[in-house]
């Protein structure tokens, strides 16, 4: 009889620590899940402050202000922060101090540290030609930073390619 209560207590014992193994690997499992949604979430948003209705200037452009707001959505702060925000066109960056810089398709902003939770708001002013207007919802941008653990990420936002409001796709033709 002692053998057999042995032996129901050894197969008790053996599927709780079954379960409990299962139960840390589903913790782990979850905590890998979270750890890259967080990663995944640094995202970069943009928005027209001032969007002008005509062309203001000789030369076809039009001045233009964008808020930039980059979010780390993550508990642990991000360093290293570089975003290359690109443009359909060429822009002109208007700087504080009424100095232009050269025509770009591409403005890079930099922060050394978000910390976890927070966001860094920038404001630039930009001049772009407004025949280009249409096309501005082909602009994103990618932002590339380092995690806690030293590790370089880039996130692209929007994650995918657009079609584009005439209806052409933004993707290269097939061979």
């Amino acid at each position: 009889m002692a053998n057999w209560i042995a032996m129901a207590s050894s197969i008790a014992a053996a599927i709780g620590l079954l379960f409990t193994g299962y139960q840390v690997w589903l913790l782990n499992r979850q905590a890998r899940h979270d750890r890259r949604v967080v990663l995944d979430g640094v995202a970069v948003s943009w928005r027209p402050v001032e969007a002008p209705s005509r062309k203001e200037r000789e030369d076809g452009t039009s001045k233009w202000v964008y808020e930039v707001v980059l979010a780390n959505p993550g508990r642990l702060p991000i360093d290293d922060v570089r975003i290359r925000w690109r443009f359909p066109c060429k822009v002109v960056r208007l700087r504080h101090d009424g100095i232009t810089d050269p025509p770009t398709d591409t403005l890079t902003l930099l922060a050394p540290v978000v910390i976890g939770g927070g966001e860094r708001t920038w404001r630039r002013h930009v001049l772009i030609d407004y025949t280009q207007k249409k096309h501005l919802i082909e602009t994103y941008a990618e932002v590339t930073f380092n995690d806690v653990d030293g590790h370089e990420r880039t996130n692209r936002w929007p994650r995918a390619e657009r079609a584009r409001l005439d209806g052409a796709s933004t993707l290269p033709p097939t061979q």
